[in-house]
């Protein structure tokens, strides 16, 4: 499984990917954490090269990346809430996937989204986050196997303050992954 952590802070969703590998490994399934704020990743100029030949026309960090999406089965998708949207982080990271779009590479993998929100759910704190990766998931006709979205996380450490609720997100990844 692969996990793309949408914000490059070493906050909330950080925090929930390391504890999907910590679970993961001890089980023996395959895990990877990247986070594309981190990386040396372009912002896509819409050139639509990549729709010809499937290969974009930058070399940064994406072109290992796709390599990494290429091998794996499951994805998981993390991103903070930002203004009721999507990490720009993440949304950067998902238009660089056009060459995946344009060949159906993603086709078929399985999607876990999941949106990390300041307030309460019925605030819109996420929801239109968590939209935003599902259509992302349905467009480039992947199976969203789970969508999920923590609330209340406005601070750095939040998420840990939800220990059932993140033991029981958990142990559903891992009885998807398994």
């Amino acid at each position: 499984m692969l996990i793309v952590v949408g914000s490059r802070r070493d906050g909330n969703c950080s925090i929930l990917a390391q504890k999907v590998k910590e679970t993961l490994d001890k089980e023996r399934i395959h895990c990877e954490i990247i986070t594309p704020g981190n990386q040396k990743i372009h912002l896509c100029t819409g050139c639509m090269d990549c729709d010809k030949n499937g290969v974009c026309d930058f070399t940064d960090d994406m072109k290992d990346n796709i390599e990494l999406i290429n091998q794996e089965e499951v994805i998981m998708f993390i991103t903070p809430t930002r203004w009721n949207l999507l990490s720009g982080d993440l949304k950067i990271f998902m238009d660089r996937l056009n060459p995946l779009y344009s060949t159906q590479g993603l086709k078929g993998k399985k999607l876990i989204a999941v949106a990390i929100g300041a307030k309460d759910k019925n605030l819109y704190s996420s929801e239109s986050a968590l939209t935003s990766l599902l259509s992302f998931g349905e467009s480039a006709k992947m199976e969203c196997i789970y969508d999920y979205q923590f609330d209340h996380c406005l601070n750095a450490n939040d998420i840990l303050n939800q220990e059932q609720e993140l033991n029981e997100f958990i142990n559903q990844v891992k009885t998807l992954v398994s």
